[in-house]
């Protein structure tokens, strides 16, 4: 038995309507249904569940979402457009003939850690 790809990934809200608004309207995910305090999302195949915290305290817990940016500039582009606010400036992690591959860090709106990564052109 091998395990393949990730059926569904889980994160918790303080308060669900900003979190559907910010998965669905500014990253632009396909809302797929909400259900007793959950919303789930197809994001092109794993579904991404944002339920109601049980409990008060720090949500963070080091979990990261890297979500595939395919056109790098593009998807950039489209969520700054969307008004997200990136930490920081892309880190490249890797470097091949004309093209790096990147990553850059956002936070959705209860602090969860997510970022972009894929191969976009090499910066001279």
């Amino acid at each position: 038995m091998t395990l393949g790809k990730i059926a569904q990934i889980a994160l918790s809200t303080r308060d669900l309507p900003k979190a559907v608004a910010f998965y669905r309207d500014t990253l632009g995910l396909k809302l797929m249904f909400e259900v007793s305090g959950m919303a789930f999302f197809d994001v092109n195949g794993t579904r991404l569940m944002i339920g109601a915290a049980h409990y008060q305290g720090d949500l963070q817990n080091n979990t990261y979402i890297y979500f595939d940016a395919g056109d790098w500039a593009a998807t950039e582009s489209a969520l700054i457009a969307r008004g997200l606010k990136f930490d920081r400036e892309a880190e490249v992690v890797q470097r091949a003939e004309g093209k790096e591959h990147a990553l850059r860090f956002f936070k959705d709106p209860d602090g969860n850690a997510l970022a972009i990564m894929g191969w976009r052109p090499a910066k001279s």
